[in-house]
């Protein structure tokens, strides 16, 4: 009985007592991520428009997902993050490129603003500028091997992100 009562007063303790919660994003606060890419860089699959890159590995912890339609005006499109500190989904406003003579993105910067998806309601804007290479694949599709394009490779990404 005693056993009893003194699990039950140390549940009842621990219960009433406050526990320390994750100190939460501050005005103006800055965060710098970079895209975790192996030295031969990270495989987007194949080159297409919207420029599309999935589970790009973070520095901090998770990945993200780019996906950019450059050539509208203004261009739009998102970063969706996954497990990337307290990031949820950002919508990217305003976007420009480098081209090579072949019409590859050979880098793109963007801007986007976004929200927190750890309950607090909070917001953030950033910037980010990802860098690419391309090679072109052997075969193609379909009957007589059709058009082998080319695969999309990201050698190099950082976002610098400010919380609002």
């Amino acid at each position: 009985m005693r056993k009893a009562a003194a699990f039950a007063l140390t549940v009842l303790a621990l219960a009433l007592t406050p526990h320390a919660h994750a100190q939460d994003e501050t005005p103006g606060q800055q965060s710098q991520i970079a895209a975790s890419v192996p030295t031969a860089g990270y495989s987007c699959g194949r080159n297409s428009y919207p420029l599309n890159c999935s589970g790009i590995p973070a520095n901090v912890g998770g990945t993200f997902w780019l996906d950019v339609y450059y050539n509208n005006s203004p261009a739009t499109g998102f970063i969706l993050f996954n497990g990337v500190a307290d990031l949820g989904q950002a919508t990217i406003t305003s976007a420009t490129t480098t081209k090579d003579s072949l019409g590859h993105v050979m880098q793109l910067s963007v801007t986007f603003q976004g929200t927190t998806n750890d309950g607090d309601n909070g917001t953030f804007a950033g910037t980010g500028t990802f860098n690419f290479t391309f090679y072109k694949t052997s075969g193609g599709s379909g009957r007589g091997g059709g058009y082998p394009g080319y695969i999309m490779i990201l050698t190099s990404g950082a976002l610098a992100i400010t919380y609002n």
